[in-house]
């Protein structure tokens, strides 16, 4: 352990990131955060999070949070859990719904979470991880089941980061301590909905994370802007100018901290630059190099949140977008969707 932070300290102060910290991290100790997630204490800012992309065009975005990061009346933080769900149908029509009940509600356990319009379960079985969400909303409900056999990835190299280790190498935030992993980069996913009495059985890709944040939301600096592109044979995740994860053919062929990765031609909901709309998302090396680009003016917001007290907007909005990619002297052009999420604070 001393020697990986040692590695981390050297590469943040020479500049030189670690690329491939995939290939150095433990999945056994990454499963050990998922499990602390499940059992030990909440932190103010956590989140599980899901997003699927089915093959008739669909996406849906799934979000709970132990306590509610945004409220757009009361001051942070509430003794509140949220939960989230937006569904985009294959015509672009958004539901989304949101409920938001008293945090003694949720009952934990180191298998699942339940609530009264949620239940989330893992059943990890060896190399598997196996997830079912059950949701019972007002005008939509059902069921999403999630096998994913590839490696989970973090930015950290053990899956987490100590408070001590974060005031060293972050300078604009406050010393926090963080536990934050994709523990599943690319899975497969099956689907059964029922919207306004009608019945959809759905297949696709599926995408989970898990983050766990001592300190508020608003502790984490000036905000963010991760991504999240999907296509027939790509798959590409990460947080501009910091780290990414690349998946071809299920396959991950890049995974790491780069600050090359970055997002141009960027457009945003307000002039206050708060949600990120649209943007050309580029990397370049020896052997890996992409351009994603939007090929429209459309996009579609599927979760807004704004909040009283740090006067800030954090959202996501779906993008159809194409990509350019070469692996070696393989070169692949063809269409899928990103998900863009970002948060700005006030300045």
């Amino acid at each position: 352990m001393k020697l990986l932070i040692c590695i981390l300290v050297l590469s943040v102060i020479s500049c030189s990131p670690l690329h491939h910290i995939n290939l150095i991290q433990s999945d056994k100790r990454i499963k050990k955060t998922e499990y602390l997630n499940f059992t030990e204490e909440k932190a103010m800012t956590q989140w599980w999070y899901y997003d699927c992309v089915f093959d008739d065009g669909s996406v849906l975005v799934l979000l709970f949070t132990p306590y509610q990061w945004w409220d757009e009346f009361e001051k942070m933080p509430t003794n509140k859990s949220l939960f989230y769900l937006s569904y985009m149908n294959a015509q672009g029509n958004v539901i989304s719904q949101r409920k938001v009940f008293d945090a003694s509600e949720v009952q934990y356990a180191p298998n699942s979470i339940k609530s009264s319009c949620f239940e989330i379960t893992r059943a990890h079985d060896k190399s598997n991880r196996i997830y079912s969400i059950n949701f019972f909303l007002d005008s939509i409900n059902g069921t999403i089941n999630i096998n994913s056999i590839q490696k989970a990835f973090s930015p950290f190299p053990r899956g987490s980061m100590s408070a001590t280790i974060s005031n060293i190498l972050k300078k604009k935030v406050k010393g926090l301590a963080y536990r934050y992993a994709a523990h599943v980069t690319e899975g497969k996913v099956h689907c059964n909905i029922n919207m306004n009495e009608n019945l959809l059985a759905l297949k696709g890709k599926a995408y989970h994370e898990q983050g766990w944040v001592t300190g508020t939301a608003d502790q984490l600096g000036d905000g963010w802007t991760w991504f999240h592109f999907v296509s027939k044979n790509i798959n590409i995740f990460g947080t501009s100018e910091q780290f990414f994860s690349l998946e071809k053919h299920g396959k991950r062929l890049y995974g790491g901290l780069n600050k090359k990765c970055s997002i141009s031609e960027m457009n945003y909901s307000d002039t206050e630059m708060h949600l990120l709309t649209r943007g050309n998302l580029t990397f370049h090396s020896n052997k890996i190099s992409f351009g994603l680009t939007p090929t429209g003016t459309a996009y579609t917001p599927l979760i807004v949140m704004s909040s009283v007290d740090t006067d800030q907007l954090w959202g996501s909005v779906l993008q159809p977008t194409a990509i350019k990619f070469r692996y070696k002297k393989t070169e692949l052009e063809e269409t899928g969707v990103m998900l863009l999420e970002t948060c700005r604070m006030k300045k």
